[in-house]
């Protein structure tokens, strides 16, 4: 008999980690090996996002955005 492996998974809506042994539902993120990492995933979230919006892979997603003109700071 094998056990079940449960996993952290941080969520969106409530904020706050959840353990589960598959993903609970579709407003979360991880899953993550401690509940300290799932605790910190959106601030490490928000800086790969960051650094990947300041890099040149995300030059034509830019110039794309400035053509919209649509005034969303997306930082």
């Amino acid at each position: 008999m094998s056990a079940t492996q449960s996993y952290y998974w941080y969520s969106l809506s409530t904020q706050s980690v959840v353990v589960a042994d598959e993903r609970p539902s579709e407003d979360v993120i991880g899953p993550f090996s401690s509940a300290a990492e799932a605790e910190d995933s959106p601030a490490t979230l928000l800086e790969h996002a960051r650094a990947w919006l300041e890099s040149e892979e995300s030059e034509p997603f830019r110039e794309s955005a400035a053509e919209a003109d649509d005034s969303t700071d997306y930082v």
